[in-house]
């Protein structure tokens, strides 16, 4: 790790809905997430005809957590919105990925080579960790 990186620890809850009142309204505690997921989320939200409002907060820079805010239009609950979200999101993601390796065949192979690679020296150290494919864990 460099001077400038800094680790920021893990939150031990990772999802946790926040609010009282009508159903329709509700904030999502999202744990070691940021900026990221939370732009994307709330992207995806207001474009919805379902969702009134859609916002999002990271409440401290070295606190890795997230908090979605919603308000549906009835009947619809937030708790739906942001499942139509999540899935649209992941849906989306789905696309892009395909449209990269479709255009760019070397990106795949290096993916699949980089991959081996790390599978071959997680066997050869006996690490059985990173052989369950942690191998994004490996190259951060």
């Amino acid at each position: 790790m460099s001077v400038n990186e800094v680790k920021i620890k893990n939150v031990s809850n990772s999802f946790e809905v926040r609010g009282t009142g009508p159903p329709s309204s509700r904030t999502f505690a999202i744990g070691n997430e940021d900026h990221t997921l939370g732009n994307c989320l709330r992207h995806v939200l207001v474009q919805n005809a379902k969702v009134g409002f859609a916002g999002y907060s990271v409440p401290h820079p070295a606190e890795p957590i997230v908090h979605i805010r919603i308000q549906s239009v009835e009947p619809t609950t937030a708790i739906q919105a942001i499942e139509e979200a999540c899935e649209t999101l992941y849906q989306q993601c789905d696309i892009v990925l395909s449209k990269l390796e479709e255009r760019l065949p070397h990106v795949k192979e290096d993916r699949d080579q980089i991959e081996e690679s790390i599978s071959k020296m997680a066997e050869d150290d006996g690490d059985e960790d990173m052989a369950d494919g942690d191998a994004d864990d490996f190259m951060s």
